[in-house]
């Protein structure tokens, strides 16, 4: 570089290693720049670096410097020196100097002229850009680009945002599809149904389109929880014959991009989210004696949930248990799918994962959520779903939940094709087991049925019996054992429990105990362990005889059964 203006004035020059076409630095400057009549302009001729002159320097030696001006005092006579010296020279006249316009073409002869708008030192590094390397100028445009994109991601809907910078990048019209092939949003008319069925087609993860005239490129659009899987495709497509290029192709592999990444910041804001509403709703469901925080109302009022409304506890546990390995991601799933499913349908919820499933607190009436689920049951795996009572105040958030436990131990026990039970639609010895509290009752249960907890022969006589109306033969057919060895059993069950079967309030209270028993264990959990054939008696059971008997006569000498030996 030759000697410049005073260090005051002095301004720092990119130095390019590379040649650039004259056409290049002339389009970098674009409207900035206007030739002055006379300039020999040859768009292919090679030019490299910039240097910045000031009157009295000594001219650059080298004809490829491109000369920016500065500092003229006397006008564009200052610049004769440059035009007059040996070879042609492509001269910047900078600041738009006085009396430029009028400069005299025989001056300019063989030079090239411009005068522009800009100082020295924009004129110097647009210079510089041209004259960048191709690798350099890619990426430098690609970084402008993705810096560009990303900007939509800022703004209050971000999807929107983007697809409409895309489209004035590409000057096409962008579309969102998700996996069903349905629009997610959309810049202008695309002819959905035919690109679906071209990009359904295949899974390559990008491909170009020719369908019915429509040219364009599809991205597909990784899956953020699942990444072998996508939950759509960002299609960019138009009429236009040469579409797309590769700067399309480099847009639209960048918006993907851009588009995954803010589904992965969604992911994680409503993980961040659920966690927050699991915390509340765990607090609530821990409430047991003082019921009354004000503290925590005012936390799950302010998550949207108000007891203004109708609001329950909802427990959907899986029919089906999935395996160890999978039960955390299969929560993790369900819980995002009643949450979206129930925040598209306007209803503020709470979800934490528990037990065999997920535990909401849900503003919303029964009906209403009955209609929900039912609707949406090919979204759901098979679940068993019970809903609690009515909650007024976040002290009746427990009682509701135990409710719906209660519903879910009932429709495992007694309704396996039964999926939906809600607090109204207890029997009476249900209601009045989530009116008393199954704890309590479950503690008396255990109290009373204590004389049989290592009887299990005669915990399955006792419930066949019951299960069967009372009827001793076909109780004694399902246990695959003689009817008067049901009697046996039966006469026993008395003795230890200090009952008599005939009377009612007996037959209440074993049957109430039982199915408070029942409520709180598996299903299988107090029936025998396998069938005996009538031959494989319990230890220290006899075959009864096999004459017809009738069981409930007046005086247990009237029973017909045969007593064991202890008798």
């Amino acid at each position: 570089m030759v000697r410049g203006p005073s260090p005051s004035e002095k301004v720092a020059m990119p130095v390019s290693q590379h040649s650039v076409e004259l056409g290049a630095v002339l389009a970098e400057l674009g409207s900035g720049i206007r030739l002055l009549p006379g300039s020999l302009v040859d768009p292919a001729r090679a030019v490299h670096g910039a240097a910045v002159w000031v009157p009295g320097d000594p001219v650059p030696a080298d004809p490829a410097v491109i000369i920016v001006c500065t500092g003229l005092r006397a006008g564009v006579e200052d610049v004769y020196p440059l035009l007059e010296a040996e070879g042609s020279r492509v001269v910047m006249l900078c600041g738009a100097p006085v009396g430029a316009a009028g400069l005299d073409a025989g001056k300019i002869a063989n030079n090239v002229v411009g005068v522009v708008d800009a100082g020295a030192g924009e004129v110097v590094t647009s210079v510089a850009r041209s004259s960048q390397s191709v690798e350099e100028a890619v990426s430098r445009r690609l970084g402008s680009l993705q810096r560009s994109l990303s900007l939509a991601l800022a703004e209050p809907s971000p999807i929107p945002a983007l697809l409409a910078r895309l489209k004035r990048v590409c000057n096409a019209t962008t579309a969102l599809i998700d996996r069903q092939g349905e629009v997610v949003h959309a810049t202008g008319p695309v002819p959905r149904a035919l690109l679906f069925e071209e990009i359904s087609s295949t899974k390559a993860d990008t491909q170009t389109l020719d369908v019915d005239g429509w040219r364009g490129l599809a991205a597909r659009i990784a899956d953020p929880s699942s990444p072998e899987e996508h939950t759509g495709w960002l299609v960019v497509t138009s009429r236009r014959s040469e579409f797309p290029d590769v700067y399309v192709t480099s847009a639209v592999h960048v918006a993907a991009s851009l588009v995954e990444a803010n589904q992965r910041m969604g992911v994680l804001v409503r993980k961040q989210e659920r966690a927050v509403r699991a915390a509340v709703l765990e607090q609530a469901l821990a409430l047991r004696r003082e019921r009354h925080d004000a503290e925590l109302a005012a936390r799950v009022a302010g998550l949207g949930i108000t007891f203004d409304g109708e609001v329950r506890v909802v427990v959907a546990a899986f029919a089906r248990s999935p395996r160890g390995d999978q039960h955390r991601q299969v929560s993790d799933s369900l819980t995002d799918t009643l949450g979206q499913m129930l925040s598209a349908d306007g209803h503020p919820s709470l979800i934490t994962a528990r037990g065999n499933g997920v535990t909401l607190l849900v503003q919303c009436g029964v009906a209403a959520l009955q209609r929900l689920l039912r609707a949406r049951e090919a979204e759901l795996p098979a679940l068993q779903v019970g809903i609690g009572r009515p909650v007024s105040s976040v002290g009746m958030v427990v009682d509701s939940y135990n409710d719906a436990q209660l519903a879910v131990r009932t429709l495992r026990r007694v309704a396996q094709e039964q999926r939906i039970m809600a607090y109204e639609d207890f029997d009476f010895a249900t209601r009045l087991f989530a009116d008393v509290g199954l704890d309590r009752m479950v503690a008396w249960a255990e109290d009373f049925l204590r004389p049989l907890a290592d009887r299990e022969n005669l915990l399955a006589g006792l419930r066949a019996y019951l299960e069967h109306d009372q009827n001793i033969n076909v109780a004694a057919e399902a246990l695959n054992i003689h009817h008067n060895s049901l009697r046996y059993r039966l006469t026993k069950v008395e003795e230890l429990l200090t009952i008599n079967l005939k009377q009612p309030a007996a037959i209440s209270s074993v049957f109430l105990a039982l199915t408070a028993i029942d409520l709180t264990r598996q299903p299988e959990a107090l029936r025998p362990r396998a069938t005996r054939s009538e031959t494989e008696l319990p230890v220290g059971e006899v075959d009864a005889a096999r004459g017809a008997t009738d069981f409930g006569n007046e005086g247990r000498s009237d029973l017909g059964v045969v007593f064991g030996p202890e008798r």
